[in-house]
């Protein structure tokens, strides 16, 4: 397998057997196997492979309804990564595998929103205008509870994108629980091609560019250097770089984005586990403008947008404007396995050009605004974008 990374920008145990009746039902062990010492009282811990097909023995032997080898072998897989602590560990079968590994080319088939996963529950950060989702109602915040009627203690974002996406005009059916909603609403959706939108541009006045970039991912350098490019052209001196709620992305996307407003110097380096793993990523060297910035990030923001703002900051180009970031400083590789799908699970934590980690930290802004999200629809109400323009027009 070739091993090359592919960055995405996150035991002991004890068996207790209780014998008791209760009620006219009982729980008894007759000719239950000893599966194995408690690891550390006398005896080396018990490998994974002799525990599993221990329990595998037991489960095709004794269980009323046993389970068939793909689904042993999911579980077997999730409890390993489970072990690791991680909440980003996440295990593929091929065809989640599948709907993963199309997150990144800017074009899908889904109904239109943006998701974050907070506490176990998976949210929407942004309904894209016009779309399926935005005809139905679906709101920014939003808790999805289940999908086509499966429901899951601790649902994982990659799983969601899996069931939300499918064939153009098939439905999908979405439980949502809402602040102030007693009970869970259900969407029936169909699905739609969707082009998500990288770039929103605009000149405000005659001298402010404002660029919001929505994700990270093989076209947004690009995507940003024509819009500064173009917006230069009409008469900017001087910039307002939108990233609130944007989740993030690829790791390339972040250093061509650091790229276009640094001219030397350090984006990011991935501090990996093993000595020597480091991996330091430094700017191309072609900029697109020198004119002030001025940087909005919000709790949103997340991931490869941490590393433009943790970036910008150290290297004291932008001035960062709104509350502290989502905190999400961790590089995840994806592994191929050799039986089909993959795994995800967290190999290293990146550092800012002086070597602040972010993870769990977030960057925290120069300048901190509150804001309500519903107020970014209408840029009058929408303070924090107010107090950025108020910011950049002192620089020019």
């Amino acid at each position: 397998m070739n091993k090359a990374l592919k960055y995405t920008i996150g035991v002991a145990v004890v068996l207790t057997l209780i014998i008791a009746a209760f009620a006219g039902g009982v729980l008894f062990d007759r000719m239950l196997p000893t599966v194995g010492v408690v690891p550390g009282v006398g005896e080396a811990p018990v490998s994974v492979e002799r525990a599993a097909t221990e329990v595998q023995k037991i489960i095709n032997a004794e269980a009323l309804e046993p389970s068939d080898e793909a689904s042993m072998t999911a579980g077997v897989v999730k409890g390993m990564l489970e072990s690791l602590g991680d909440p980003y560990a996440t295990y593929f079968d091929a065809e989640h595998y599948k709907y993963f590994t199309e997150q990144t080319n800017g074009e899908f088939y889904g109904i239109g929103i943006t998701i974050a996963d907070k506490d176990g529950q998976a949210y929407v950060v942004k309904v894209l205008d016009k779309t399926p989702a935005a005809a139905a109602g679906l709101k920014a915040d939003d808790v999805i509870t289940s999908i086509d009627g499966v429901t899951r203690d601790k649902w994982d974002v990659d799983e969601v994108v899996k069931r939300v996406r499918g064939p153009e005009g098939t439905p999908v059916k979405l439980g949502i629980t809402r602040a102030g909603s007693d009970k869970p609403i259900v969407f029936t959706i169909k699905r739609a091609k969707i082009e998500v939108p990288n770039i929103e541009q605009e000149l405000v006045g005659k001298d402010v560019g404002y660029i919001r970039l929505y994700t990270f991912n093989q076209r947004s350098g690009d995507d940003v250097r024509a819009a500064i490019e173009s917006l230069t052209k009409k008469g900017a001196k001087g910039f307002i770089l939108d990233l609130r709620d944007n989740p993030g992305g690829l790791l390339s996307a972040s250093v061509d984005v650091v790229s276009l407003f640094v001219k030397d110097g350090v984006v990011v380096t991935v501090d990996g586990r093993a000595a020597g793993t480091d991996e330091t990523y430094r700017v191309s060297g072609d900029t697109a403008t020198d004119a002030p910035l001025v940087l909005l990030v919000n709790e949103n923001s997340a991931s490869a947008s941490e590393i433009v703002g943790g970036a910008l900051q150290d290297y004291k180009r932008a001035t960062i404007i709104g509350v502290t970031s989502f905190g999400k400083g961790s590089v995840q590789q994806i592994e191929e396995l050799s039986f089909g799908g993959a795994v995800k699970l967290t190999i290293a934590h990146y550092l800012t050009p002086l070597g602040r980690v972010i993870d769990k930290k977030g960057v925290v802004p120069e300048i901190s605004v509150t804001m309500d999200a519903e107020k970014q629809v209408d840029k009058a109400k929408d303070t924090q974008y107010q107090r950025a323009l108020a910011e950049i027009r002192k620089k020019l």
